[in-house]
């Protein structure tokens, strides 16, 4: 296992500082004295391009108390905003519970929105659409929510425009009828709230007005006032915004002793963000000692490079040379892959999915799979090392690791995160990316309540 080294510039504090707030020249006699210092063959990466932020250290939390959950009922929710899938959560008699949110009774709700009829569509059934309606559609409005313009990173899947016209981020997609229509991102996080309102109020049979909704922790304040914003719009009235790791810890202690004056890292990879928070429990209380994350590092990039990976030999070996509407099939499909890969050591592509007149499949390998993410699994490394860094701690001084989020499924990040901290005590839950919406609505309970 290879170790990174960030050293700070001279004269500067001992903690790590994102390095596109570095001078140029100090960035350039990085890329000239230490290469060595992070992974072999690779450059000092400015902190901008590769999306590592850090943010303010020293926030406090105390840990709700689980017996706040045998008061009297006072309907709250929290609602986990994800680039890829939604998920909710809301208080029961019997405790916390996730909330059927598509009409299957999946708890997970896939953050795709489609506009091609007057009722606005969200979730399964707009993936089941996309092939004839992908000009209609939106999803990872997460990675657009809040952007300037210059930071956007167009993604080749996406079948809408982004553009910036009187100081407004929008995407052009076409609507009723096929009108050309623009939409903001805030306004796509907008109707995926609405929905997820809709359906928490049919599943409690009341109205909720208390919210807490989950951000990533390396979350500009501009990207937090369009969420805030977004909910809003959605109908809410009163809202609080968390950060994704705090919630997360909130819920992996709802059931379990509250560990004596440990150090915790969660490492939660969702769909689109990567958040690293090291914290400190004493007692009731958690005090965060670095909190760092990549907001450009997440499940869609695994399936990214599944999807560039099947569509060179579908184009180099079976001539198969445009997919047209069909890059959507690739893109779920690519999906169904990662997922199956967290459990099967090999799976495949059936070649008749894009080509009826052509028979066979195109295997692939989890070994295979991890060794194309490589790139991936080293900007984990070197967010985790970032994190590490940042709070003057090394690898044995941490007590447990949390895995959260849906992309701490794939035995790649298990792994990984067993590599550098072998000594740890290491946790996951059977559902980890419902645990950030549980602990978002244990937190709404505490708060609202009192």
């Amino acid at each position: 296992m290879y170790k990174i080294t960030l050293t700070p510039p001279k004269g500067s504090p001992n903690r790590y500082t994102p390095p596109n707030q570095y001078t140029p020249q100090y960035r350039q006699q990085q890329e000239q004295q230490s290469p060595k210092t992070l992974w072999p063959q690779q450059k000092f990466v400015d902190g901008h391009a590769r999306g590592i932020q850090l943010i303010q250290n020293g926030t406090n939390y105390v840990i709700p108390k689980k017996e706040i959950l045998l008061k009297k009922d006072f309907p709250v929710i929290g609602i986990d905003l994800g680039t890829s899938r939604c998920c909710a959560a809301v208080n029961r008699n019997d405790g916390i519970a996730t909330v059927p949110l598509d009409n299957t009774g999946e708890r997970l709700l896939p953050s795709f929105v489609s506009y091609d009829e007057e009722k606005v569509k969200c979730g399964r059934v707009v993936m089941g659409r996309l092939r004839h309606y992908s000009k209609s559609t939106i999803f990872d409005s997460k990675r657009i929510i809040g952007r300037p313009f210059s930071d956007i990173e167009i993604d080749e899947n996406w079948n809408f425009n982004v553009n910036f016209e009187d100081k407004e981020v929008y995407m052009e997609i076409r609507g009723v009828n096929n009108e050309r229509k623009r939409i903001t991102a805030e306004a796509v996080a907008s109707d995926l709230l609405r929905y997820i309102k809709v359906k928490a109020e049919e599943y409690q049979g009341k109205k909720i007005a208390n919210v807490v909704i989950t951000v990533p922790a390396a979350f500009t304040e501009e990207q937090k006032a369009s969420t805030l914003s977004a909910a809003k719009l959605a109908g809410w009235t009163n809202i609080h915004l968390l950060p994704e790791p705090m919630a997360a810890a909130f819920a992996y202690f709802l059931n379990r002793p509250i560990p004596v004056n440990s150090t915790v890292l969660l490492f939660d990879l969702g769909g689109g963000t990567l958040d690293v928070c090291i914290f400190k429990v004493e007692k009731d209380k958690i005090s965060i000692i670095s909190n760092t994350g990549d907001t450009k590092l997440g499940g869609r990039n695994f399936d990214t490079v599944l999807i560039n990976y099947f569509k060179n030999l579908l184009n180099s070996e079976h001539g198969i040379t445009t997919l047209k509407d069909k890059k959507y099939k690739l893109m779920l499909e690519c999906q169904r892959i990662k997922e199956d890969l967290t459990t099967l050591t090999n799976t495949s592509l059936d070649i008749d999915e894009f080509d009826p007149g052509k028979n066979g499949e195109i295997p692939i390998s989890r070994e295979g799979f991890q060794r194309m993410t490589q790139p991936l699994l080293n900007k984990a490394k070197i967010t985790i090392q970032a994190a590490l860094f940042n709070s003057n701690l090394k690898e044995n001084q941490i007590n447990q690791i949390l895995h959260v989020g849906g992309g701490s499924r794939m035995p790649m990040i298990k792994q990984l995160l067993l590599d550098i901290f072998p000594d740890a005590e290491h946790r996951s839950e059977e559902h980890p990316d419902e645990v950030v919406a549980i602990g978002a609505a244990f937190y709404a309970y505490s708060i609202f309540s009192n």
